[in-house]
């Protein structure tokens, strides 16, 4: 019989990163952003501020508040700390986000080894017959590629309606909806090995989708209204993810597999003051580079995968951000999960360069609580 010793320790260590062992394909619940990884790893439901396309991977009706074209790539590197993995483990993502009155799009983009969006390499495998001698080594992976659409309802009717009254209520608020469809593939064998051993599966090719809404609510008009130097928001969002619960079939099992299905929801408020509360900030030039003097900004996300019960609690994260000159960001956070053993801080960093909504360059890093693998070393 054939044996297939590392990927047995790649489904260990992604079942201790989320705790879940009646789900395949746990790497589609990795947050690729880290901004949003820094309130939480799976947090970012209601962050209508992180315009990153990456950050659309926790809910897509966020797309309702891009603007323009934007790109974003990560690549991060996984169990890297376990001494008796000599392997490499790399989550990569690639994407393509563009918003206009109203409406946005994410398109997957280049990632790695010919595969758009989102890719999982778990290295160089190695086949093993059963006396222990080595028949030939293999590449393992997995991959995602995610279209997402999201509309401001109250932005996009705006752009038929003259009314002044209509305009006004926007300074009170909207609501985002959006839709995402992922194609997702799971190559974890060579296709025709057979004879593998028990909880080693082969390769399967399934779909999935999610439905998320946001809203926003500012309550003092006044204060929010242009040319004031105040602005207060509050948001919720919820993100319903895989509602039709669909399955992936692997290429020795007569059994298709679930894949994660559960629901995200969050709140978060935002403060911040303008810049021009500084007189010398009405330099236009400078005011193209810089938008807000400070802010301030909570959030709070709970994520309940699979059916809630004794056994099955769900996962929760908060964080906050503070901002200075919307260039600065100091993040930090703690991310809640008993099931899977990962209780700690998060802490990050940002850096947001803008010239007038047309050229921006963004730079963010996290650091999260491990799996239990890497607590115990």
């Amino acid at each position: 019989m054939k044996k297939f010793i590392s990927l047995i320790i790649i489904m260990l260590l992604l079942t201790s990163l989320f705790g879940i062992r009646e789900f395949a394909c746990m790497f589609t619940l990795i947050n690729p952003s880290a901004t949003d990884v820094a309130f939480g790893l799976g947090s970012g439901t209601a962050n209508i501020w992180n315009t990153n396309p990456l950050s659309v991977w926790s809910n897509p009706a966020k797309l309702g508040y891009h603007k323009n074209l934007a790109f974003g790539y990560s690549n991060d590197s996984w169990f890297e700390n376990v001494v008796w993995i000599d392997f490499d483990m790399y989550h990569q993502s690639s994407y393509i986000s563009y918003g206009w009155n109203g409406i946005g799009v994410l398109l997957p983009a280049p990632s790695a080894k010919s595969h758009w969006g989102t890719f999982m390499d778990y290295g160089e495998q190695t086949m093993l017959d059963e006396y222990g001698n080595v028949i030939s080594t293999f590449e393992s992976y997995d991959a995602c590629s995610k279209f997402a659409v999201g509309v401001n309802v109250m932005e996009f009717v705006s752009n038929f309606i003259s009314n002044e009254s209509f305009h006004s209520l926007q300074y009170y608020g909207d609501l985002s909806i959006g839709y995402n469809y992922d194609n997702i593939i799971s190559e974890l064998v060579p296709e025709g090995s057979g004879g593998l051993p028990p909880g080693v599966k082969g390769a399967g090719e399934t779909n999935s989708s999610g439905v998320g809404y946001i809203g926003r609510i500012s309550p003092f008009n006044k204060i929010n209204a242009a040319g004031k130097f105040y602005r207060l928001d509050l948001t919720a969002g919820i993100y319903y993810l895989n509602p039709e619960r669909t399955k992936i079939s692997y290429i020795n099992e007569s059994q298709p597999d679930p894949m994660p299905y559960g629901t995200r929801s969050a709140f978060s408020c935002k403060f911040s003051i303008d810049s021009s509360l500084i007189l010398e900030m009405e330099n236009d030039n400078l005011r193209c580079i810089i938008d807000n003097l400070f802010s301030i900004y909570y959030s709070q996300d709970n994520v309940q995968y699979g059916e809630k019960d004794e056994s099955n609690p769900s996962v929760w994260g908060e964080g906050i951000e503070i901002a200075f000159f919307d260039i600065f960001y100091i993040r930090k956070g703690q991310y809640v999960d008993r099931r899977g053993e990962m209780v700690g801080d998060t802490d990050g960093i940002g850096i947001n360069l803008n010239y007038k909504d047309i050229l921006q360059f963004q730079y963010n890093k996290t650091k999260f609580p491990g799996g239990e693998f890497q607590n115990k070393q």
